[in-house]
């Protein structure tokens, strides 16, 4: 029990150097500055949902040219042609 003890002490003396070392940076602002206050506000990207609309769309597009262009080389080298038969009754 008592080597448990020694290690949670010196957990937390580690965790509590390491938490302290960490130099503040000119710039960065904390999301609370003391007791009941509310810090600036966080960065955000004001071109977010562009991107993600960009990125969304030119994936779609490129995974269906290479979903084309896969099925009709199959069908071109005859591995995989469609059966013409309707089955409508």
């Amino acid at each position: 029990m008592a080597t448990k003890v020694n290690f949670q002490n010196l957990f937390k003396a580690f965790l509590n150097y390491a938490i302290n070392s960490i130099p503040a940076a000119p710039g960065i602002s904390v999301t609370s500055v003391a007791r009941g206050n509310v810090g600036q506000r966080p960065f955000t990207n004001k071109a977010g949902v562009f991107k993600l609309l960009l990125v969304s769309a030119s994936s779609l597009y490129l995974g269906g040219l290479i979903a084309h262009k896969g099925a009709s080389y199959l069908e071109e080298n005859e591995i995989f042609v469609p059966t013409d038969e309707d089955d409508d009754d």
